[in-house]
C-alpha cells in the first residue's frame, strides 16, 4: 500500500495447498517489504506463523511483531519493526464433480449426507447454482 506507514492490505486468496501442502501447524514465514518505485523494496522484517493459528481468525493471538533480524543485533534498544494484524480468514471449500457423486448418504461425511435438519453440501451447491443462473 503506498504513501503510508499504517497500511492495511486488500483480501487476498491463497490455496491451503500452496500455503502449507494440508499441513495445519507447518510454519509459515512472512516478509515485509517498504514498496519503492524503483524495485528496490526495502526489508522491514518478518513473522512466522502456521495455518492453525490464522484460522483462529481475528484474535489477540493473531497480532505479530514483524521483526528484522539485522537491526535486532545491532541496536540493543530494538524491539520491532511494528505488528501486523490478522483483520479477516475465511475458508472457502472447493468440490469437485467426484465429490458430489462420492458417499453413503448415511454417513455424515458424505456430501450426499441426509441431515434432517438442514441441506447437504450438495443440495445447497444445486441450490446456488440455481440462483446464479441467468436466461
Amino acid at each position: 500500500v503506498k504513501n503510508t506507514l499504517n497500511p492495511v492490505w486488500q483480501p487476498f486468496t491463497i490455496p491451503v495447498r500452496a500455503l502449507c501442502n494440508g499441513d495445519y501447524d507447518r510454519t509459515v514465514k512472512v516478509d515485509v517489504y517498504d514498496w519503492d518505485r524503483d524495485g528496490s523494496h526495502d526489508f522491514i522484517g518478518e513473522f512466522t506463523t502456521s495455518y492453525r493459528d490464522f484460522s483462529r481468525g481475528q484474535n489477540q493471538f493473531n497480532v505479530y511483531e514483524v521483526l528484522n533480524p539485522k537491526k535486532k543485533g545491532k541496536k540493543k534498544k530494538y524491539i520491532n519493526s511494528g505488528t501486523v494484524t490478522l483483520l479477516s480468514f475465511k475458508v472457502e471449500s472447493e468440490y469437485t464433480f467426484v465429490d458430489f457423486i462420492r458417499g453413503d448418504p448415511s454417513q455424515p461425511t458424505s456430501l450426499h449426507y441426509m441431515n434432517p435438519y438442514q441441506m447437504n453440501a450438495y443440495a445447497m451447491e444445486k441450490k446456488s447454482r440455481k440462483s446464479h443462473c441467468r436466461i
